[in-house]
């Protein structure tokens, strides 16, 4: 992942627990039988709290203060093992405010052991369809998180 610091404090925090077809099983050296959350297992549930974090803000992918996004990149670490059952806390905020863009940040731990099980950083370039243009970070979103 590229060399961006990760915060410690978030704004927004919910619950998931980790479902059966949220896994990924598999036969491994050894003969050893394995079933856990793994990288592209882990994107749907962070493209969930991606879409709750901008509900709580009454936002959505589509309208952000009266902008469009367009995500550009996603970076995603795998740190540990979740399995179904597990219940997930995860931690999400826009970090890095530029000029048009920003990172957004969600970050998973296991809610028992607080062990970190994962890390996505997105980056939003604000937009507008209709002139294809880039747009500044719309003033609702920037007065939210700049700190």
């Amino acid at each position: 992942m590229s060399e961006t610091q990760i915060q410690t404090s978030y704004p927004f925090q919910m619950e998931l627990t980790v479902r059966r077809s949220d896994t990924r099983s598999a036969t491994v050296v050894g003969g050893l039988y394995v079933s856990h959350l793994t990288y592209e297992t882990f994107i749907p549930l962070v493209n969930e709290v991606f879409d709750a974090f901008l509900e709580s803000y009454s936002w959505s992918k589509a309208d952000i203060s009266g902008a469009n996004i367009i995500i550009p990149k996603m970076e995603v670490e795998y740190r540990s093992e979740a399995k179904a059952g597990d219940v997930l806390e995860f931690f999400a905020g826009a970090f890095q405010l530029g000029k048009k863009s920003c990172e957004l940040h969600i970050k998973a731990v296991q809610k028992v052991s607080k062990e970190e099980v994962g890390f996505a950083k997105i980056s939003l370039v604000f937009y507008d369809y209709l002139s294809k243009k880039t747009l500044e970070i719309p003033s609702g979103f920037r007065e939210k998180f700049s700190v």
